[in-house]
Order: C-alpha cells, then sequence, then structure tokens
C-alpha cells in the first residue's frame, strides 16, 4: 500500500539521519537555513492537489524529528503574556512533541540558552525599549553572550506567511548556541556601536556607501555613555569576515554579527 511505501520511505530517512548523526557526533544539529532551502526547494518542484502548505508541515515535523534523533533539543520559550501564543509558533515550528519550557522575560529564555540548559529560544522580535532584558527592548542583553560566541539568531517565525484562522500569527526569532547557516535568500542582523547622538539617516547612508543594503534599524542609547547601540537588519547572508563591514564609517567599535535568518515564504508560495 502506499502508507506503507512512504513509511518504508521514512525509516530510510531516519537511517541516514542516524549515520549522519554517527559522523558528527558533538556538533549541533539545529539547520535553519539548510531546512529553509530543503522547503523552498520542494515548493518548486511540487505539483498537484496537496496544498503546499501540508508539504510545509510535514516536512517540519520530519526535521523535528531529525533533530531529535542527533541530539537532546530543549526550547525554552518566551511567551511574556503567558497566553500560549509563542508556545504555539514553537510548536508549529519546531515540532509537535519537542520538550519546550515557557519564561515570561526574554532574559529568562535567554540565559536558558547560554547557560547551556536549553538548546534554542524562541523571542518576540526586538523593538525599543530600555534594555533592561524584560520588553521589547530586550536585545541589548543579547550582544553580550553574542560578542563572546555563544548565543546567534538563525531563524525568525513563522517561516510561511500564510496564517489560516486559529494558528499561531506571533512574530518570533529563534536564537540558538550555534551559528546561523545561509539559505540562499537572507536576512542578517548586525549590532554597531556609534556616537550617542548619531543621525540615523547619516548611518543609513555610511552603510549603504559600504555596499550592505540596510533594511530596518532599532536604537538602544542607554543612559549616561557617550555610545548608542544600534541592531540593524541587512539584505544577505553576511559573516564576520564580509569586507565590507571594515568599510562603514563612523563606528565606535567593529560591527557585530549577531545571526541571520531565512527569509520567509510568501503566502502565494506557501497556499
Amino acid at each position: 500500500m502506499l502508507d506503507d511505501r512512504i513509511l518504508d520511505l521514512l525509516i530510510q530517512r531516519a537511517r541516514v539521519v542516524e549515520d549522519v548523526a554517527d559522523a558528527k557526533r558533538g556538533l549541533g544539529s539545529i539547520r535553519p537555513g539548510r531546512e529553509a532551502a530543503i522547503l523552498r526547494r520542494l515548493l518548486t518542484h511540487h505539483q498537484g492537489p496537496l496544498p503546499r502548505g501540508a508539504i510545509i508541515r510535514i516536512w517540519r515535523e520530519i526535521f523535528a524529528s531529525s533533530i531529535a534523533q542527533q541530539q537532546n533539543l530543549q526550547v525554552a520559550v518566551c511567551d511574556p503574556a503567558m497566553d500560549g501564543r509563542f508556545l504555539a509558533a514553537a510548536r508549529e515550528h519546531l515540532g509537535a512533541l519537542t520538550p519546550m519550557r515557557v519564561y515570561r522575560s526574554p532574559a529568562q529564555a535567554i540565559g536558558e540558552v547560554a547557560d547551556g540548559r536549553a538548546s534554542v529560544a524562541i523571542l518576540p522580535l526586538p523593538g525599543e525599549g530600555t534594555g533592561d532584558g524584560n520588553g521589547p527592548g530586550w536585545w541589548p542583553g543579547l550582544l553580550q553572550h553574542n560578542a563572546k560566541g555563544r548565543i546567534h539568531v538563525v531563524a525568525r517565525l513563522p517561516f510561511w506567511a500564510s496564517r489560516p484562522e486559529g494558528t499561531a500569527s506571533v512574530q518570533a526569532l529563534i536564537i540558538s548556541n550555534t551559528p546561523a547557516d545561509p539559505s540562499g535568500e537572507d536576512i542578517s542582523l548586525i549590532a554597531l556601536e556609534v556616537p550617542a547622538q548619531v543621525s540615523l539617516g547619516s548611518l543609513s547612508n555610511a552603510i549603504n556607501a559600504a555596499g550592505i543594503k540596510p533594511l530596518s534599524m532599532l536604537v538602544h542609547r542607554p543612559s549616561g555613555v557617550p555610545v548608542a547601540f544600534l541592531l540593524v537588519e541587512v539584505d544577505g547572508f553576511v559573516t564576520a569576515d564580509d569586507p565590507r563591514l571594515g568599510l562603514i564609517a563612523g563606528l565606535q567599535a567593529p560591527p557585530m554579527i549577531v545571526g541571520a535568518y531565512a527569509v520567509a515564504i510568501a503566502e502565494e508560495s506557501a497556499a
């Protein structure tokens, strides 16, 4: 029967995953960029009546089971309102049966990853704020861990834009203790230290002049210090050795790569 053939292929895939896990024992198995590239490829070749959204859901569970074969994945979910919305988004992306713990503040979830108690954390999209780790301005606290090479942004949720009624609609980032990997169509996050009174317009021009396209900026100006910190979304997968980073004028310190995430599949591609 057809269902038996599908199961046989899944068993075969699991054996391949097992061989790969044995070969890279001790290395991280979180590869959001590679997963995104696979999903884009599958949707490009897919035809017939099976909904494209179903392809994404099926393979997300396949990815989750493959990760579970390779490591004991623990997920820390920041759900500020404790209403289950971020938990639902996490399960949609990382698997219905993946172990997850829920925390009210971003700082708590980040701390779980920093201390090794969780492999990844789900955090609300960053925004302006005090930078105390308990609101949308949580991202300055992440920079301290990122500077030590310990935590990286690796994905953004949701990965597909089609949001049927009842599905998770929150926007979130995934951070991990392993670096991001490229998907072929990405957005990178870089942190910049600049003079406190810098003009965002002039800084945007400086980034453009270096050959990097800025997409958005968040600024944090700590009180009592003459510098400001910016979190900048830029087009493409940018690495620390990218020579364009050294061409950005007016910085107080070298740019820091915070991470990257795959561009979401457009609604018409996943409907």
